[in-house]
């Protein structure tokens, strides 16, 4: 599965579709994605951005560097605790240096993560898609 081709056509769908189309792609990763309910566009693209800034911290791991700036610091508390990332992130002693989840928890029965409507990656592939969900927001 090509992920940004996919992300394209799940945007695109829902352009299409919904009775409120997101009006960019912030947009729909914050409504569709990672499912912030905010009814404001605006509040939805800060959180998408927010989110966004985050995902690229714990893939880089450079979280104790960026919780340095205390606003920072509770972005990335609050975001690592929305149902978007809080199951799909581990930690060793701290939540501050967190890594996606590639591998579950022996009594989980489930090997994928689950988005909008049908979207399934296997949970080996997390960091790929997390790096190619950025990549695709930037463009």
């Amino acid at each position: 599965m090509n992920i940004k081709e996919t992300l394209t056509e799940m945007y695109n769908q829902q352009k299409e579709d919904s009775c409120s189309p997101p009006k960019n792609k912030l947009q729909y990763l914050g409504d569709y994605i990672f499912d912030f309910t905010t009814y404001d566009s605006n509040a939805t693209e800060l959180f998408a951005k927010n989110m966004l800034e985050v995902i690229d911290v714990i893939i880089n791991q450079t979280q104790f560097e960026y919780i340095k700036d205390e606003a920072k610091y509770l972005n990335y508390l609050t975001m690592v605790n929305m149902p978007f990332l809080s199951n799909k992130i581990e930690w060793g002693t701290s939540i501050r240096g967190a890594w996606f989840d590639e591998y579950g928890h022996p009594a989980d029965k489930v090997n994928h993560y689950k988005f909008d409507f049908d979207l399934k990656i296997d949970k080996k592939k997390i960091n790929v898609f997390m790096k190619e969900l950025i990549e695709w927001s930037n463009k």
